[in-house]
């Protein structure tokens, strides 16, 4: 085991913990629970959307052949009266337009209109949403609001997707009653995890105040300590059932914790990569040699504004648009320097 002061660095403990994890296995769930998970497969439209045309209005359901060369002076007679519809209706075999319910004139048993209509006037066409066979989906994508309305009017109602299961616990009290594990929750479901109990969970973060006195603290596979700023006071007991990320009970440890460890696990556990975003530097950025700083930016237009390095207030964390994860090896950088960092609210590129 590593004496108490020796800090593992940030990227040999992702390396540890991705290597003590099986390969990701898909999740086959209901629609309504994907939301912002990723599809492990790619899914195709089984038929046209819609698979029927639809009314866009209310009207007439005519077929726009039969009315070809109609006018005021040549009205076209009907062999029976057109079905009136609303919008949303499907309309019947062979109708591909809606006409307003005035473009019709009756008298007696006889109908006629007088003007000409042309194919998805008034009306969606089969196959106008969707083509058969379409891609609505491709592995590693995320599954948004609008791919699953995609997926449930293509009658598909369940999906395979990547979802690492973590459990957020606190041996303190009632998890619920922090508001930085609120926060720390609401952002891992953000993206893309499912939050479990412990017992279903494939990675524990644990927020507790008592570091060292951890399960598992003298196993030969707990890392003690991270070169990480903010999150150092981090242990990661790797010996367990399933890997232990311990972390302090305040949100700028586990801000740190989480763009430095948990959103590149993440990634690596749903097939997705971390952003990058390149502007130049609006001031210096100094960081502390042999750790890995969290720099928080904000985005000016001009280039990123270094608003905090190796700690978090809570109003940086308001106000941040990217995150730098700065080299251990770096003494920072001039004014003017070219800088990648992770977007924060789309941290993910996409497919």
């Amino acid at each position: 085991m590593l004496p108490p002061t020796v800090l593992t660095p940030l990227s040999d403990a992702r390396t540890l913990l991705l290597a003590a994890l099986p390969a990701p296995v898909p999740r086959v769930m209901p629609l309504g629970e994907a939301a912002g998970l990723v599809s492990a497969a790619t899914i195709v439209s089984p038929g046209p959307v819609p698979a029927r045309a639809i009314a866009q209005r209310r009207g007439v359901a005519v077929t726009a052949s039969e009315l070809v060369g109609a006018s005021p002076y040549a009205p076209v007679m009907l062999s029976v009266p057109p079905q009136a519809v609303m919008p949303g209706d499907a309309l019947p075999p062979s109708r591909d337009a809606v006409l307003p319910l005035d473009a019709v004139n009756a008298d007696g048993p006889f109908h006629e209109i007088g003007q000409p209509a042309y194919p998805g006037e008034g009306a969606v066409l089969s196959g106008a949403d969707l083509a058969a066979g379409s891609a609505i989906v491709r592995a590693g994508e995320t599954l948004t609001p609008a791919v699953l309305l995609a997926l449930r009017l293509a009658g598909i109602n369940e999906v395979s997707a990547l979802a690492p299961a973590i459990a957020v616990t606190s041996p303190e009290g009632e998890a619920g009653a922090s508001p930085d594990i609120e926060w720390l929750r609401a952002t891992l479901s953000g993206a893309g995890c499912r939050l479990v109990a412990a017992n279903a969970a494939e990675l524990i973060v644990e927020v507790t105040r008592a570091i060292d006195a951890v399960a598992g603290s003298q196993s030969m596979t707990r890392i003690s300590g991270l070169a990480l700023s903010p999150g150092g006071e981090t242990a990661i007991d790797l010996g367990a059932a399933r890997p232990i990320v311990t972390v302090a009970p305040r949100f700028d440890a586990m801000a740190g914790v989480f763009l430095g460890v948990l959103l590149p696990f993440i990634a690596a556990r749903t097939g997705r990569r971390l952003r990058g975003a390149t502007r130049p530097l609006t001031r210096k950025l100094v960081s502390q040699v042999g750790f890995t700083d969290i720099a928080l930016l904000r985005d000016t237009g001009d280039g990123y504004e270094p608003l905090s390095v190796g700690r978090t207030p809570l109003a940086v964390l308001l106000t941040a648009d990217a995150a730098a994860i700065i080299d251990p090896g770096s003494e920072g950088a001039a004014a003017g320097t070219p800088l990648d960092a992770i977007p924060l609210r789309e941290p993910f590129e996409p497919q």
